[in-house]
C-alpha cells in the first residue's frame, strides 16, 4: 500500500514539474546582478526647453559597462514625489526616439527616464553590426545586457528624492517591447508597463520577420537556425511576460504587422497573466496616421489610470486636459498632433533603415 502511495504521490510530483506555470529558466542566474555594486552615476545638466529639463546620467551595470541615459524632469518642481516612466527605443534608435513627447508626458506630471540599449546610441560600436544578425550568442547577451541596464536604472531612480519608487512605468517599442516583457517579468518594481508593437517566439521571427536573416540562412543550413533557437529560447519573451502578473500590462498591436509578425503579437500575448489589455489598430508595424492620436490617448490613459490613480477614459478625444471649449481644443490638437506625428515618422525612418538593403 505504502508503494502505491508513493508512487501515486511521485507521479503527481512529476505533473506538477511540468506546469505551464513552472519557470523554465532561474532570473536570477540568467538577469541577476550584485545589488550592492555602487551605482557611480555622474549626472550633467543637458539642455532645457519651457516645459523640462533634461540631465544626462551615466551610471555603472553589470560586466563593468557605464550606461549612457537622460532624465527628463518637469520644468516646473512639484511638491510631491513624480511617477518615472523609463522609455525604450526599438530597433536601431536610441534614448532619444521618444523625444517629440516628452513635452507632453512632463506637462502631465511624468518624470521620464531613457538609455541606450546595447549596441545602441552612444553604445553603437563602429563596425556596427546587425543587432539581430546571424550571431546569436551577441543578440542574446545583449538583450540580457540590456536588461540588467534597465534594472540598474531603477537602482538609481531609487535614489533621487524627487521619484516616487512606487510609481515606475515603461513603455517599450518593437525591441524595447520585447526587452521590457523580459525586464518587467523579472523586476516587480516597474508598473503597468505598456509594449508596443511588441511580440515573442523566436522561431516565428526569425521564420516570418521582414527583418530576419535567417529564411536564406537556413535554406542553405538548417541546422544553423536550430542552433540559434536554442541559444535565443533563454530570451524568449514568452518564457518571462507572464511573470508579470498580477500587475496589469498593455499590449498594442497592428493586425498587419509583417516585421513583428501577429502570430509573435498573439504569442506573447497568450503568455502573459491577467490583468492585461489588448489593442488592435489595422495597420502595419507603424500605426497608420489615422490611428496616431488613437494610439497615443490609450497610452495616456493607461499611465494616468496606473500611475497617477486618474479615472480611465474611453479614447483619445476624453484625453482632453480641462478643454472647456472648442477653441481650447483646437489649441491642444495644434500641440499634440505635430509631437504625435513626429514621433511615428521617426519610428517609421528607422524601421524602413534597418529594411534597407545594406542592413541584409
Amino acid at each position: 500500500m505504502s508503494a502505491i502511495v508513493g508512487l501515486a504521490l511521485g507521479l503527481l510530483l512529476s505533473g506538477c514539474s511540468q506546469s505551464p506555470s513552472t519557470p523554465k529558466y532561474d532570473p536570477d542566474l540568467i538577469f541577476g546582478y550584485d545589488k550592492t555594486l555602487p551605482l557611480s552615476a555622474q549626472e550633467t545638466p543637458a539642455e532645457e526647453t519651457a516645459d523640462y529639463r533634461v540631465i544626462k546620467v551615466t551610471y555603472r551595470s553589470a560586466r563593468d559597462q557605464r550606461v549612457p541615459a537622460l532624465l527628463i524632469l518637469p520644468k516646473q518642481p512639484r511638491e510631491e514625489k513624480l511617477p518615472c516612466v523609463i522609455l525604450m527605443h526599438g530597433l536601431g534608435s536610441d534614448k532619444r526616439m521618444f523625444q517629440m513627447l516628452w513635452g507632453a508626458l512632463t506637462k502631465a506630471g511624468y518624470a521620464l527616464f531613457a538609455i541606450d540599449a546595447q549596441y545602441h546610441g552612444e553604445r553603437k560600436p563602429s563596425d556596427d553590426l546587425p543587432f539581430f544578425g546571424l550571431y546569436p550568442y551577441r543578440a542574446r547577451d545583449a538583450l540580457i545586457q540590456t536588461v540588467v541596464d534597465l534594472r540598474r536604472a531603477v537602482d538609481y531612480l531609487q535614489t533621487r528624492k524627487d521619484i516616487d519608487p512606487d510609481r515606475i512605468g515603461y513603455i517599450g517599442a518593437s525591441m524595447g517591447g520585447i526587452i521590457g516583457s523580459m525586464f518587467a517579468g523579472v523586476d516587480e518594481r516597474v508598473k503597468a508597463p505598456v509594449f508596443l508593437v511588441a511580440g515573442g517566439d523566436w522561431k516565428i521571427l526569425m521564420e516570418k520577420s521582414a527583418l530576419s536573416m535567417w529564411r536564406d540562412a537556413a535554406r542553405n543550413n538548417p541546422q544553423q537556425m536550430q542552433e540559434a533557437l536554442r541559444v535565443m529560447d533563454v530570451v524568449d519573451p514568452v518564457h518571462w511576460v507572464g511573470r508579470i502578473a498580477p500587475r496589469p500590462v498593455l499590449f498594442i498591436n497592428g493586425d498587419a504587422d509583417d516585421v513583428v509578425p501577429v502570430e509573435s503579437n498573439k504569442a506573447l500575448h497568450n503568455a502573459a497573466g491577467e490583468p492585461k489589455k489588448v489593442v488592435w489598430y489595422k495597420g502595419g508595424h507603424v500605426p497608420p496616421p489615422t490611428d496616431w492620436l488613437t494610439v497615443i490617448g490609450e497610452v495616456t490613459n493607461w499611465l494616468n489610470t496606473h500611475l497617477q490613480g486618474k479615472p480611465i477614459a474611453r479614447g483619445w478625444r476624453d484625453y482632453r486636459p480641462r478643454l472647456g471649449s472648442w477653441r481650447e481644443l483646437t489649441d491642444w490638437l495644434m500641440t499634440a498632433a505635430p509631437a504625435v506625428a513626429a514621433f511615428f515618422r521617426e519610428f517609421s525612418a528607422t524601421l524602413y533603415g534597418y529594411l534597407s538593403p545594406r542592413t541584409r
